[in-house]
This record gives structure tokens, sequence and C-alpha cells, in this order.
């Protein structure tokens, strides 16, 4: 023991004696295990990682295979393969000998939901639960007690927190059992909390409350108006995501051919007899790993793996130089000490332990960047499910680095074994030829090292590149100065009420000083959904006219919206107040729908069957749902004449400071709804840039793993080649003697770099050829063999490359021959 700690006292005088290697080498180690640790737990917490539910291997989601969606002439909710009618969730739930539990968990809406506690009104996410669900799952609860089947039969108005909405608005007291929270204006009695490590079973993000299966009309499933359809009225509706717990010994494969007929059957109801040739569905079981669907992430993630990979090898391969560079330079110090009696074993130990000290700090620091990082990547996904850093990828990722470090680090103890004590301690000048296989082993991993920082400069290229575009993309509005956000109203029983209540929030808020405009839309812009269908023009139907790639999307907007936008109308007028429910019925389209369907002019013709909508304006091409879409032919009818009950978004043109107009319209909204908040409010820009939140989370890690290489690259080449040279100090000061100019010097240490450069180039053009087709799919409005994006990652790489050797090279040209050789 008195060994061991003497060895690590020796340890870290060494390294107090070279702070510079010591904090490259843990700083290096530190930004390659954190980096690596925090993209490998995301990827294992959104892909791989089973719910904390008991006996997860047996719970599986239902799903529709082979037909892809639901059946025809049904109404579905955007999540085809995954929504089910009421009567077939009833149907299976009976087929006790297939599952021991089949359990339904309906959004109360396609985002958070408006929740109020006393006079605090917030938005939160809420789903409403079949009576099984907590006991189905086996999730225990933390308070209280869960939703059961008697609170489903008689939807009782109760409802069970998420640990961390607990924790956030009740600050975890134990008296908030019994409390009443408003949801959606409607009270319901606190019952319980849920274990902390819950946050339900909805892809993608936490659930903040549960409450039993509902039939009021305000708390209607996926936040849809029951005017539309409703959960327990509406067979047609396809609308409800289940959770199945197979029974004890019955495989996916049996619980799909047992349950197949009884599906079909089920699936008939309100539709009459479905014909397999036109809907070949059956159902399917998808076992629940991760908190999202590999489609969804899958891809991005293994950009990203391939990426942080790539800055692991170079961390590894950086500080084996560094080690092996500085501990060459301690041969003749390993040599002495043995001449005077130290055991090649103890060497070993006190080499152990400097490069377990280096491993040791790295990996502390690493762990401490990870939190950072997989906070950011959690930010990224949309996951707020206490997404942290994996402990098993770190372990892994730190034996990878300690293997490199230690094999590295006592790589020396072999060298000095081998060689005669005698030798070692010989002049420097009988030494001053380099053993060529370290040189050209050193020069090797300098070269893979090039060659890896060049194929993340290019990726770094590649996506910068596709970032500016996206930021640059024409959206067809003045996007800027623009406050966007949801208002869900409650208690409203018609379309006449919401359209006196929408009157009264728009009144209001022109009111506010500093508004420009204010406007409605049924749909937010840039939110990523949309509505689409046929049409019938003039009484004739068009689709058959149109590809089946080409969708008409349709869209529903207040008076004033393309003014408060700032998309130009080319032809007529846009939508006004004159378009009342009382008035002729009036839509405006885009310049798309114009030029593929009336190119003769727009004006004046027909929409629809039964009370059929004239065109009366065609506006300019403008983004609809995402920066990246396609432009398609969009009508806009006016929401007056549409539906304004549910949700609906307010658009406000503000002055100056869009967000600066928060507070004022938040009090506009308390003073006509005191229940409801402002649901995600944010500008109409930064509502398209999560549009394309990918490719800037791509373009920033990309970039910083491609400035983290150059970093590492430039540390090792420096490092290297300033050993070299400190060793080379007799042969130049002879070489000098004998007549050689200092730019003779300089040139021959800045050649061999370039040699080593040149090398790394042709090791690399592959590698970034590669790195660019597997980002192909990635990009926007670029080729991924774009010359600039290869152009400048090549000059870069060039440019620290020779400026990280001209420091050792300009040290060497000016070294003094007479004492160089007077050294000896």
């Amino acid at each position: 023991m008195t060994g061991l700690l003497q060895d690590i006292r020796y340890a870290l005088r060494q390294l107090r004696k070279n702070p510079g290697f010591a904090t490259v080498a843990v700083l290096t180690l530190a930004l390659g295990i954190g980096a690596n640790t925090a993209v490998f737990s995301t990827l294992n917490a959104l892909l791989l990682k089973l719910l904390p539910i008991s006996d997860p291997q047996r719970v599986y989601a239902v799903t529709l295979v082979n037909g892809g969606t639901q059946p025809p002439n049904t109404d579905g909710t955007g999540y085809g393969n995954t929504s089910f009618s009421f009567p077939v969730f009833e149907a299976l739930r009976q087929q006790h000998r297939i599952f021991a539990d089949l359990i339904a968990h309906v959004p109360l809406g396609y985002g958070k939901v408006p929740v109020r506690y006393g006079n605090t009104a917030l938005e939160k996410a809420g789903v409403e639960v079949s009576g099984n669900y907590f006991s189905g799952l086996g999730v225990p609860m933390w308070r209280g007690v869960a939703v059961n089947e008697s609170d489903e039969r008689d939807h009782n108005s109760v409802v069970v927190l998420n640990y961390g909405f607990w924790t956030e608005t009740f600050s975890r007291d134990p008296n908030a059992i019994g409390k009443i929270l408003y949801i959606k204006g409607v009270p319901f009695t606190i019952q319980g909390v849920a274990a902390p490590e819950f946050f339900g079973a909805r892809p993608g993000s936490a659930v903040d409350f549960w409450i039993p299966l509902q039939n009021r009309v305000e708390l209607n499933a996926w936040g849809s108006p029951a005017s539309n359809h409703t959960l327990y009225g509406s067979p047609k509706w396809w609308a409800v995501p289940m959770l199945a717990r197979l029974a004890p010994g019955v495989t996916p494969e049996q619980a799909i051919q047992a349950a197949q007929p009884t599906f079909w059957q089920a699936a008939s109801v309100g539709l009459g007899t479905i014909d397999p040739k036109q809907w070949p569905a059956h159902l399917g079981f998808q076992q629940i790993k991760g908190i999202a669907s590999y489609a969804s992430y899958g891809q991005p993630v293994d950009i990203m793996m391939a990426l942080v990979g790539l800055v692991l090898l170079i961390a590894c391969t950086n500080v084996a130089l560094l080690i092996l560079a500085r501990n060459a330079a301690r041969q003749r110090e390993f040599a002495v000490r043995m001449a005077i009696g130290a055991s090649s074993f103890r060497l070993f130990r006190q080499l152990l332990a400097e490069s377990l000290l280096i491993v040791s700090a790295g990996a502390g620091l690493g762990w401490a960047l990870a939190v950072q990082a997989t906070h950011a990547l959690a930010i990224w996904a949309k996951i707020d499910t206490g997404l942290a850093p994996d402990r098993s990828v770190l372990i892994f990722t730190l034996a990878v680095a300690s293997l490199a470090a230690l094999a590295f680090g006592l790589a020396p103890l072999w060298t000095t074994l081998r060689i005669a004590v005698e030798q070692a301690l010989r002049s420097n000048s009988q030494n001053t030829s380099q053993n060529r296989v370290r040189v050209r082993s050193g020069n090797a991993a300098i070269a893979l090292q090039i060659a890896m920082c060049l194929t993340l400069l290019v990726a770094s290229g590649l996506t910068v590149r596709t970032l500016l575009n996206y930021e640059h993309q024409d959206l067809g509005m003045q996007a800027d100065k623009l406050l966007v956000f949801d208002v869900n109203p409650q208690g409203l029983s018609d379309n006449k009420q919401a359209y006196l209540f929408y009157q009264r929030l728009l009144e209001r808020a022109r009111a506010v000083p500093g508004v420009a405009a204010v406007s409605l839309v049924n749909t937010r812009p840039g939110s990523g959904w949309e509505t689409s269908g046929g049409i019938t023009l003039d009484g004739v139907d068009m689709r058959s006219d149109a590809p089946p790639h080409v969708s008409v999307f349709n869209e529903a907007v207040g008076p004033d919206f393309f003014s408060t936008l700032g998309i130009p109308v080319l032809e007529g007028r846009g939508v006004t107040d004159a378009d009342t429910p009382a008035s002729p019925h009036a839509v405006v389209v885009n310049e798309t729908f114009a030029k593929r369907f009336l190119r003769n002019g727009a004006l004046g013709h027909k929409l629809g069957d039964r009370d059929a909508y004239e065109i009366v304006g065609v506006v300019k091409d403008s983004k609809y749902d995402r920066v990246r879409e396609k432009q398609a032919p969009v009508i806009y009818y006016p929401l007056a004449q549409w539906t304004m009950l549910g949700q609906m978004t307010v658009e406000v043109r503000a002055f100056g400071d869009p967000m600066a107009l928060l507070p004022e319209m938040r009090l506009a909204l308390h003073e006509i709804a005191p229940d409801m908040p402002l649901q995600k409010p944010m500008t109409q820009a930064a509502q398209f840039a999560e549009t394309y939140v990918t490719p800037t989370l791509f373009a920033r890690l990309a970039l910083g793993f491609g400035l983290l290489a150059l970093v590492m690259v430039a540390t090792g080449l420096y490092g290297t080649l300033a050993y070299r040279v400190q060793r080379r100090t007799s042969e130049i000061g002879i070489r000098m003697a004998l007549g050689a100019l200092r730019a003779n010097v300089l040139w021959m240490i800045l050649r061999e770099s370039t040699m080593i450069f040149a090398i790394g180039v042709a090791l690399g053009l592959p590698m970034a050829w590669a790195a660019a087709n597997l980002l192909r799919t990635q990009l926007y409005q670029l080729n991924y063999l774009d010359p600039a994006s290869f152009m400048i990652a090549g000059a870069i790489t060039l440019t620290v490359t020779l400026g990280s050797a001209f420091m050792p090279a300009r040290k060497a040209s000016q070294v003094d021959p007479t004492e160089a050789l007077r050294s000896e």
C-alpha cells in the first residue's frame, strides 16, 4: 500500500512538472468521453431502453401493418397506424386468453392543454386512459391511488399527476392529494402521484397527468370539437392508441393470429363490410423500447454516432501521441533509474499510475460534460422524460479510452527493457538517428488524425451550409416581428359562441400598445400539421385529374390574415371582416393552385358541391407546414364560415420586439378567460425554425466536432514535433555548423508536416465521401459532393497542420550550433 501511494505521489509530481501535457491530455480525454457518453446515452434512451414498468418485455404497442392506415371512409387523428376505433378497443379488451391487459391511452390534445391550479394558468400534456392503465403496466403510485376500473366506468373527475408536475406545482406537498385541479375548465380531484421514474408511454414527451376516459364534450379526445366526432359516439373515428400486455405464454405471432377475426369484425362497426383487397391491414405488436420510434430518430442518431465515434478515435490517438512523444524523451531517465537499481516492475507501476491519473481525471471531467451535453440533446429531441447520461455507456467509453491511454503509456517501458542501459546512457549525439519504426508509427497516427479531421470538417461544411439554406429560405411571408400563440377556449357549445369569443379577443389584442395587426388561423403555420384532400371545382371532381403525389391543402384563416403575415394579395382580395357566417361563402387560393387548376383566371370560380365557395382572391405562395416543403396548392377558407370551435392560433404583428407583447397578451386573455394560458408562445420565425431543428443540431454538433478535431490535431501535431525537435537538437546543430541555412532547417520540418498532411488527405477523402453520402438525406438544396465544402475543409486542415508545425520548425531554425554542440 505504501509503495502504491509513493507511485501516485511520484506520478503527481511528474504531471505537475508538465502541466501543459497533463492539461491537454485530460481535456482531450474528457471531450472524447463526454461527447460519446452523451450521444450513446441519447441513443439508448430513444431506441433501446425499456419502460420502467413491471415485466416490460411483455408490453407492446398495438399497430396496423400492411394496410398502413385506418380503413377507408374513416376519420383519423394523424397517428394513422397506431390509432383504432373505440369499438375495436372494446372488442379486443374482452379477449382475455390473448391479452392479460389491453390499455387505451388517448391524448387530450395534439399538444398541451390548459390547466389551472388556484389563479395560476398553465399548459400541460394530459392523457385520458382506461381504468387498467396503471395496474396493467405495473406502475406504482408515489402518493395516493391510481385510476381504476370504476373511475373509467363512471367517468369520474379524478386525476393522477406526474411526479415532476407534482414537484413543480405543489413542491411535493403530500396534502396535494384531494385538492382541485381545473383541466380545460373542468374541476378534477387529485387522487394520486405516479412513481418518479414513470413519464407515460407516449413517444417523445412526458405526460404531466392522467384522467379516466371521459364522455364530456369539453374533454373530447385529441382536443377535437365534439361537433365533429366523439370517442364513445363515433365508431368511424379511429382515435384510440392501445397498449397490450400479452397473456402468459402468448407470443406476438399467436396474438395476431388469434385476435385478427375479432379485430376485423369490430373494425367494420359503422362502416359495413370492409373489402380486404381495398384495405388489407392486420394487427401488429411492436415492443415498446425507448421513448421514440427508430423511424423518427434512427438515422439522425446513427449519423451522430458515426461523427462522435471519430471524435473518440481522434481523442485516443491524440493522447497516445502525446504520451508516446513525452515518454520517448524519458528514455534516458528510465535507463538511469534502472542503472541505479529500479526494477522493471517498479517502472511499470509508476507509468501505470501516471496513465490512470490522466484517465481518471479525464473521466471525471468527461462525466460532467456528458451531463450538460445530454441535457442539450434532450432539448433537441424534445425529450422531457429525465434523460441522463447512462453509466454503462460511460463505462464502455471509458474502457476504450483507458485501453488506448494505458497501451501507449506503457509502450516506452517495453522499448526501454529491450535497450541495454549503457546504450541508453550514451550521449545524444550517438542516438541522433531516431527509430524509424517509431517515427513512421507516429506519422501514420498523425495522418489518421488529419484524415478524421478532414472528414468531420466536410460534414461540418455540409451541415452548416444546409442550415444557412434553411435560414435564408424565402417563406413567402414576413415572419419577423410576428408573435404567435394558441388559445383553446372551454365551455363553448357552438360556432356562434366561439365566433363572439374570438371577436372579443381580437378587439382586446388590437388595443395593446405596440400591436400593428392581429389575426387568427386554424393551424399554426410551421407547426408540421396539414389538412389535405380532393376538391370539386365548378362542379367537377378534380381528384382524378391530379397525380397521386399532389395534395391540396386546406386552411381556415381570420380577417386580415394575409396582411398580418405579410403575404401579398396578387388578385382580388383577402379574407376580411365582411366574411361572416351569414355572408356569401368565399375562399382565397394561392398562386400554385391558380396556376395548376385555373390558368385562365381564378376569380369567380366555385369550389365545393353544396354551399359552393367562390374564389375571391389569389395570394402569393408561402410556406404552409414547414420550411422544407414543396409548394402545393392551398385553399384558404374564412374561419367564420368554417368552424371556430377548439384550439386556434393567434398571429400578432408587432411594431417592435414581438416577445415584449407577451405580458399584455396574457393580461388580455386573462380578462376574457381566466382559466386559459397562452399556449406555446413564440415568434413565427422561431416556429418555422422548429421544422429544421434536426439540421440545426447537426450543424452545431458537426461544427463542434470539427473544431474539436482541429484543436486535437493541432495539439497532437505540435506536441509530437516539439518533442522530435528537442531530441534532434544536436543533429540540427551539426547540420547548421556544416553550412545549413535556417531556411533549410525550417523547410525540413515543414516538409515532413506537408507530407503527413498529403497522406492524411489521401486517407481522408474516401472517409469524407462516405460521411457526405451518409448525410445525403439530411441536406437541403445542397449536393452531398459540394465542392466548396470539400475545398474549405481541405484548406482549413492544411492551415492548421502547417500552423501547428511552424512553431517547432521556427524553434529548430533558431538553434545555436555552438550551444547545441557544447551540450554534448
